[in-house]
């Protein structure tokens, strides 16, 4: 079976996430309070686009007749309620008006940026999280779960951090092709790979050194296996599977971040204080042959 972007064999890097921009991210979840100021201030927001609706439709009222008022007073409701934590969190990258303000911003578990149906699910939810018990729900999501997600984002996948907070500790993860393996790497098509795909990819080569040897090796030649399958390409006989994760790793990142390239192609890695490199800026003693290239002796 093909793993998952919830698959719990795939943990995220300790301390943090990895973000689809090849970003080591140390992060502090929102609070109970500042997420209740973010939905307070959201609160006001909506009310005062409904009030201004209501307001022109009150004025407009004798030309367009008592039936299209009703339809148009629910269908102001149901924007103000639902719509609007949709639109802004697709649109501004996890935003509303509310968190914007606050210094908070929605992303997935995984550290990607949320998508209309990480929304969509997190704003149906949120009448339950919300309308339900005036908010209690919510707050009891919260406290119980370890990311202080409520049931919008547990169903969604999605976690609420502290942005600003979070930016000071970004730091650039740059994944070079294996020694020997530039050509194969420019060669090596990815456009079929998802971004959930490369998520794993990249997660797994930040927590090998973490993991015991037998179950690293199964894991690693498990999800190589797979990727190669998705690619449609034969993992590279004689060569470790780490290798060849670390060469899609690699194409990904040529692919979709050409700016993180310096003048030989790629630029130089930089790793935060005590962090641990994943294996592909040394050698691997479990990897025998990390330094030769496919088809080479």
């Amino acid at each position: 079976m093909a793993p998952t972007a919830n698959d719990s064999r795939a943990p995220a890097p300790s301390g943090g996430i990895v973000t689809p921009e090849a970003v080591l991210l140390e992060f502090a979840e929102a609070g109970l309070g500042s997420r209740a100021l973010g939905f307070v201030v959201d609160l006001g927001v909506r009310l005062g686009l409904l009030w201004a609706v209501l307001t022109g439709l009150s004025l407009a009222a004798p030309a367009l007749g008592e039936t299209a008022v009703v339809v148009a007073v629910i269908a102001s409701g149901f924007a103000a309620l639902l719509v609007y934590p949709v639109v802004c969190e697709t649109l501004w990258n996890g935003k509303t008006v509310g968190k914007m303000l606050v210094g908070l911003r929605v992303i997935t578990v995984e550290g990607a940026p949320v998508r209309f149906r990480h929304a969509a699910i997190r704003s149906a939810l949120g009448l339950v999280d919300f309308v339900l018990g005036f908010g209690s729900v919510a707050i009891l999501a919260a406290l119980v779960t370890r990311q202080s997600q409520r049931l919008g984002d547990i169903a969604a996948g999605t976690i609420v951090i502290r942005e600003r907070q979070a930016g000071a500790y970004a730091q650039p993860i740059i994944f070079q092709p294996p020694p020997g393996w530039d050509a194969y790497v420019a060669g090596l098509d990815v456009s079929t790979l998802r971004d959930e795909e490369y998520v794993l990819v990249r997660t797994f080569l930040l927590r090998v050194h973490e993991m015991r040897t037998q179950p690293r090796n199964e894991r690693g030649q498990e999800m190589a296996a797979w990727i190669a399958g998705r690619l449609r390409v034969e993992v590279p006989a004689q060569h470790p599977a780490e290798t060849f994760l670390v060469a899609v790793a690699a194409a990904c990142q040529a692919r979709h971040v050409p700016s993180t390239a310096g003048p030989d192609g790629w630029a130089d890695t930089f790793l935060p204080p005590g962090a641990v490199p994943p294996p592909v800026w040394h050698d691997d003693p479990l990897s025998p042959t990390w330094g030769t290239a496919p088809g080479s002796s």
